[in-house]
């Protein structure tokens, strides 16, 4: 054993660390763990020089000048044969495993500063019931085991250390009010916390928007005012679903940095269309947060005057794609020439960009002048794709050309290639015509033609083509946080259902989701791998990899104040190995499992 000296939020800390060997598969390894934590150096430095070395040497050999630490030079641990005696009708002789694997998103969660927040909300409108534990239930939950909100209550004494005080399921309820009543403030001191201490990459901001559904029939309804005009929205409508279900929906826009970690979002009723969140969630989420000049990065679906004259006037940049479909014809002439594009090697990739000004109209009906850059690339792995998943209709369009008389049962989505005549059917007063259509055969080309190309257009003119499309490609990590959301953490469908508690379930969801990138950003930090590189985000640890490491790890009580560990998976090793963890699990006692949890407080984040 001997005296560490380490730094604890800026303060010089004591402790006793012991090292030990162990065996793994034949090879001899080294571990070491806290024994003691002794207190600030302050408290006990003498004014003498050189304390800490004359207290190093006073404890090695027996006589420390700390009068505790005497104990532990009478008392060294032991390892203890322990025999137990069980009576069979004694439900303590059954094995009652609990979860260990929160303590790390305990550690986020009061490293995220959520616990703060709370702390003071509770204080100040003097609420009686444990907000915070409650908070930690309903976090804690989505990530290891996703359950409804009173399922989630009931498991609170599945945890090996009490997180909450509170034994009625009301107050699980009456948090969620409270949470929805602090969102923004939690979103603006998660984002300032890990600022601080892991650094946000804000150059580009990626926004995208999916919808949850609600296993409801009707509409919410609007709140009207003494005129009958409609003040507020009800949330829960009906739109066009990502998942093409018939069922009310809510939408939720979602703001992540470089680093693919969550930075802000927020949620519309479920028949606003995308265009229309943009504006409102960068009003209410990034221009507040003031990261200076960030690069709005979205795709086509958020392509609008309105929001680019928004992004602009804010003192932002975009990069957004552009629809071949709403290209206009000088548009898509341009793109089909061959000319000025640059391939790569094997010719599986073309690019070549353009610069122009043009006008665009704000939200208020006023004009502005923009210059841009427009980007255009062709990609042999996006041709064969788009060829693949429009395989069918393709087909259906080959047949039509070789028998026109397919036309009378044509689909809805061969009306843009199809033309009319009008034919008069006779010559009289009244005259009587039939419509005959038609194939367009250099529309139906121009289609064929453009299958593999994509345009993206941004104000970042001094940015190269490359550079360009790489950070229009990081949209797929947005993409991945939905996946995330909806399957492991199971964010849909969603059983709560006023405003208040459908914002605070989603809250729940977003600060789950951050606890999750964190630990995906500290594991591929850990592992030397580049942590804005789409390629490389799921191969550190999988979301549903992670929550299984943590859910898996449990502690069994057994007699003498001691606990059997379930061994840690490679998995969970790894992650430990990533926030720089290093403990000895045999046989703990509780204290040793607090101060476990005291050392992930300090590891967690730094």
């Amino acid at each position: 054993m001997f005296i560490e000296c380490v730094k604890n939020n800026g303060t010089d800390y004591l402790r006793v660390i012991e090292g030990f060997k162990y065996n793994e598969e034949g090879k001899q390894k080294h571990k070491r763990r806290v024994v003691k934590n002794i207190g600030p150096l302050s408290r006990f430095d003498d004014g003498k020089s050189e304390y800490l070395k004359r207290l190093r040497e006073s404890f090695k050999a027996g006589k420390p000048l700390i009068e505790e630490l005497s104990e532990l030079l009478t008392n060294k641990p032991q390892a203890k044969r322990l025999t137990v005696k069980f009576e069979f009708d004694d439900e303590k002789s059954y094995s009652s495993p609990k979860n260990c694997g929160y303590y790390i998103a305990d550690s986020l969660y009061d490293s995220l500063g959520i616990y703060d927040v709370l702390r003071k909300h509770k204080s100040e409108n003097e609420l009686k019931y444990d907000i915070n534990g409650c908070a930690k239930l309903l976090c804690f939950g989505r990530v290891l085991s996703p359950e409804s909100k009173k399922q989630t209550f009931n498991e609170r004494n599945s945890y090996l250390f009490r997180i909450t005080k509170s034994e009625k399921t009301q107050d699980i309820y009456d948090t969620l009010t409270e949470l929805d009543k602090k969102s923004e403030a939690i979103q603006q001191r998660m984002n300032m916390k890990i600022s601080q201490k892991i650094g946000r990459n804000t150059e580009v901001c990626f926004y995208d928007v999916t919808n949850y559904y609600f296993e409801i029939a009707e509409n919410d309804g609007d709140i009207l005012n003494e005129n009958g005009e409609v003040i507020a929205k009800g949330l829960r409508k009906k739109g066009v679903s990502k998942e093409n279900r018939s069922e009310p929906i809510v939408q939720m826009g979602l703001f992540i940095d470089d680093n693919g970690i969550p930075i802000a979002y927020r949620l519309f009723p479920g028949s606003n269309t995308d265009q229309t969140t943009l504006r409102p969630a960068l009003e209410k989420s990034i221009n507040k947060m003031k990261f200076g000049k960030v690069i709005i990065v979205a795709d086509g679906g958020l392509n609008s005057g309105p929001n680019i004259a928004h992004i602009l006037d804010s003192g932002n940049g975009y990069i957004v794609s552009k629809s071949m479909k709403k290209s206009d014809k000088n548009a898509k002439t341009w793109i089909l020439q061959e000319e000025d594009y640059i391939w790569n090697k094997e010719r599986t990739f073309k690019v070549k960009s353009q610069i122009r000004d043009r006008k665009i109209k704000r939200e208020d009906g006023t004009f502005m002048e923009i210059t841009e850059k427009i980007v255009c690339f062709w990609s042999k792995r996006h041709y064969e794709k788009e060829r693949h998943e429009n395989k069918r209709f393709i087909e259906y369009l080959e047949s039509v050309i070789a028998f026109p008389d397919k036309l009378k049962d044509k689909q809805k989505k061969l009306e843009r290639f199809l033309n009319k005549t009008e034919v008069d059917k006779s010559t009289g007063e009244v005259v009587e015509t039939a419509t005959h259509l038609y194939l367009d055969m250099s529309k139906i080309q121009q289609y064929l033609e453009l299958m593999g190309y994509y345009t993206i257009m941004t104000s970042e003119t001094d940015k190269s083509d490359e550079e360009i499309i790489s950070k229009y490609h990081g949209l797929s990590r947005i993409e991945d946080s939905f996946r995330i959301t909806k399957s492991d953490l199971e964010g849909r469908p969603v059983f709560v259902r006023t405003p208040e508690h459908i914002n605070a379930h989603f809250l729940t969801c977003f600060i789950s989701l951050t606890m999750i990138r964190l630990i995906q950003h500290k594991i591929l930090k850990y592992q030397g791998k580049i942590t804005n590189s789409t390629e490389n985000w799921e191969l550190g640890l999988s979301a549903e990899r992670i929550q299984s490491a943590l859910r898996d790890w449990k502690a069994d009580p057994m007699p003498g104040g001691y606990f059997r560990m379930t061994k840690p998976s490679d998995d969970l090793a790894l992650i430990f190995n990533a926030f720089n963890i290093v403990w000895d699990f045999r046989l703990a006692t509780a204290s040793q499992l607090r101060q476990f949890k005291y050392f992930c407080d300090n590891s967690i984040l730094m």
